[in-house]
């Protein structure tokens, strides 16, 4: 007898129903300014990093209007058509985060063992071409994908790979990674943002450690990575007058994972 698979609502989808009904009846009606990330963050009982999903969804979904440093407003009291859909296709930007640094850190540990040099060669020039582009103000979003599926390719395990691949595609296709993606953009140059620095640092470290064959320094390389890009989404999308030093002790303190 075949049993029916019931699906699991993701956290951050749990709290924008939450949040999307309370708009609805009326508790935050049109025009009114949500309550602030962390008081929000508490009476629900999420990570702060679960009350930025979901405020990006309600956005995506027409509800909201995030303005950065002043807060969320609500803008409707409809979802558009699509709205729900857009939300529900994939795992949270932070929750996508947190599996590629538990998979992407290993998998880097398993290539610095077996990685032919040939494939350093080929890590080699997607990091030059990485670091051209950011030194020259471009996206290098493709260099960065062929960067890393190269690592996990070097694991020479297919289940490994795979895995790490279905990771980037969801990035593909996510709007909130989309969104994400569009307010990273828009800091790029303004002080206090380092993540295009990380970038160039942190790739250079990994490819040091590969070439090294040295899977613990590859490891914590990659760990080292993928905290910055954390790091990274939690500055992009601050929904409070919260500055560059905070957010950095908020990732610290664990509580975005």
């Amino acid at each position: 007898m075949e049993t029916e698979t019931i699906p699991t609502k993701r956290l951050y989808q749990e709290v924008a129903d939450r949040i999307s009904a309370d708009i609805a009846k009326g508790t935050y009606p049109e025009g009114s300014r949500l309550p602030a990330e962390r008081k929000l963050a508490q009476s629900m009982s999420v990570s702060r990093a679960t009350i930025r999903e979901a405020m990006i969804a309600l956005e995506i979904s027409g509800l909201v209007e995030i303005k950065t440093g002043s807060g969320v407003f609500v803008i409707s009291d409809k979802v558009q058509s699509d709205g729900a859909s857009l939300y529900d296709i994939g795992p949270g930007p932070f929750e996508l985060i947190e599996a590629r640094t538990l998979f992407e850190s290993e998998a880097a540990f398993v290539a610095a063992t077996r990685i032919s040099e040939a494939e350093i060669q080929e890590l080699d020039r997607a990091c030059k071409e990485m670091t051209a582009l950011i030194e020259d103000g471009n996206t290098a979003e493709e260099a960065d994908h062929r960067f890393h599926s190269l690592i996990a390719a070097a694991t020479r395990n297919s289940a490994i790979s795979s895995t790490i691949e279905q990771m980037w595609a969801f990035r593909t296709r996510m709007p909130m990674w989309r969104k994400l993606h569009a307010l990273i953009s828009k800091l790029e140059g303004e002080p206090g943002w380092t993540h295009d620095k990380h970038t160039i640092v942190d790739h250079r470290r990994i490819l040091n450690a590969m070439r090294a064959r040295d899977p613990g320094a590859a490891r914590d390389a990659m760990r080292l990575h993928l905290e910055h890009v954390k790091e990274a989404l939690l500055k992009a999308s601050e929904l409070d007058t919260i500055d560059f030093t905070n957010a950095q002790t908020f990732v610290e303190s664990g509580e975005a994972t």
